[in-house]
């Protein structure tokens, strides 16, 4: 038997099929009869659908992965680790004294930029006031970086306290995706330069009644910055 006879006789098989009663539900004149032509076509309305879920999901990861621009996906929890700076302590003895720290005096200690892997840094100055002349000192705290001199700048007054400023450099949520070609460039594509910090801590105004007592404030002042690191680096899709 030839191939064209093969396949004339499955077809006649199978039109057989779908013109056969299959089931009867109900009466003779109001039941429901179902067929194997409507079995068949069931059968290839699922197949269909199945067929087009699967395809259209490909395409939107396809789609998605090849606009991030790699040849990967991954992605990676967050941690962050707290490393402690320099500090610098001191006394300023008059209404409008001040001292400067980092970049404004090229302190290098407080040079972050080749650090790459910053997520923010936090600024404090801690203050205590000497002498009985009373809690109405005032004094200022200005931060800022070689890249943003503006800045930001805070106030506090009384007999002592402590002023905190985060400056944010690149802050990572808990979970990061993206594309690259290995593991190492997935990391190293979140890499960026860290900061120069610095700026200046003023004793902005004395107390009533410091002309006859000594008005003195003792400061320190420190920095603290958290870096981060991507653990359990896992490939998502291939395309």
């Amino acid at each position: 038997m030839s191939i064209g006879d093969k396949l004339s006789e499955k077809l006649s098989s199978f039109e057989k099929y779908n013109n056969k009663e299959l089931y009867h539900l109900g009466s003779v004149k109001l039941g429901f009869t179902v067929t194997g032509r409507i079995v068949s076509g069931t059968v290839g309305f699922i197949v269909i659908i199945l067929m087009l879920m699967v395809t259209f999901s490909s395409a939107a990861n396809s789609i998605m992965v090849s606009e991030l621009g790699g040849t990967k996906a991954f992605t990676a929890d967050v941690s962050l680790s707290e490393v402690s700076g320099t500090t610098i302590s001191g006394t300023l003895n008059s209404e409008g004294e001040f001292i400067e720290f980092g970049y404004v005096v090229d302190d290098v200690d407080w040079d972050l930029i080749s650090n790459l892997r910053i997520s923010h840094v936090d600024i404090q100055v801690s203050w205590d006031a000497n002498g009985g002349a009373g809690g109405g000192r005032q004094v200022t705290f200005d931060v800022s970086s070689q890249n943003d001199t503006t800045g930001q700048s805070q106030n506090d007054g009384g007999n002592g306290g402590t002023i905190v400023t985060t400056w944010l450099v690149n802050q990572l949520p808990e979970i990061v995706s993206d594309t690259a070609d290995s593991p190492d460039d997935f990391v190293k594509s979140y890499e960026t330069s860290g900061e120069w910090l610095g700026g200046k801590f003023t004793y902005a105004s004395e107390s009533v009644g410091s002309i006859a007592l000594n008005d003195s404030i003792d400061y320190t002042i420190t920095f603290t910055y958290y870096m981060w690191e991507l653990e359990n680096i896992r490939e998502i899709v291939e395309v």
